[in-house]
């Protein structure tokens, strides 16, 4: 079933998204993290993609309590008494217009369009997604990464044979040689059969 013939005409064609073109709106439920440390609940009004809504319909833990379908010319307005009363008391995200034109051209395509539009027809909210705030969204969590997040290579997945040279230099320091000299010969000779193999 396809929104209109006008709209598959212009998908892929130019930049400028259809006005009319279909969008679906999430709920979110996010968090802030206080001064103190403490989590606090932020409802976030953010723009759904076609296939992350496939994805919630298929099942997928989302922390979207509830989707609502309307146009793009619609959501950018920003209207809250447009909206279902559930998403009266949250905010929109950042970035919001640019997100919401992104999400409407993932709307656009022959996917979408033949399979997608009825999850949430035009106008209607639903609830009815596997809602979980398990894995929380925190908004502003900062990421800071340091020297103790570095891991070393296990050697059970040493591809670099690093296990056989310390077992090597470990062997040849047990016999009294020395590990830099026997480990110097060794490559040398290795190196020396490998030309000689090419030569060949």
């Amino acid at each position: 079933m396809r929104q209109s013939a006008a709209v598959s005409a212009l998908y892929g064609a130019v930049w400028n998204t259809p006005t009319d073109a279909y969008l679906t709106l999430g709920l979110a439920h996010c968090f802030e993290k206080t001064d103190d440390g403490k989590l606090v609940d932020r409802y976030i009004i953010e723009p759904l993609s076609a296939n992350s809504l496939e994805c919630m319909a298929n099942g997928g833990k989302t922390c979207y309590k509830h989707v609502f379908s309307t146009t793009l010319e619609q959501a950018q307005s920003r209207d809250k008494a447009a909206l279902p009363a559930e998403f009266a008391e949250a905010r929109f995200c950042e970035e919001y217009e640019t997100r919401c034109d992104s999400a409407a051209r993932t709307w656009l395509r022959p996917h979408a369009l033949d399979n997608l539009l009825g999850i949430v027809p035009l106008g209607q909210v639903k609830s009815n997604f596997q809602y979980s705030v398990v894995d929380k969204r925190v908004l502003n969590f900062e990421n800071v990464v340091d020297d103790d997040d570095n891991i070393k290579q296990d050697l059970s997945i040493d591809v670099y044979g690093r296990k056989a040279a310390d077992e090597a230099a470990a062997a040849l320091a047990a016999d009294g040689a020395s590990p830099v000299a026997g480990g110097a010969a060794e490559v040398a000779e290795e190196e020396e059969d490998d030309i000689d193999a090419l030569l060949a």
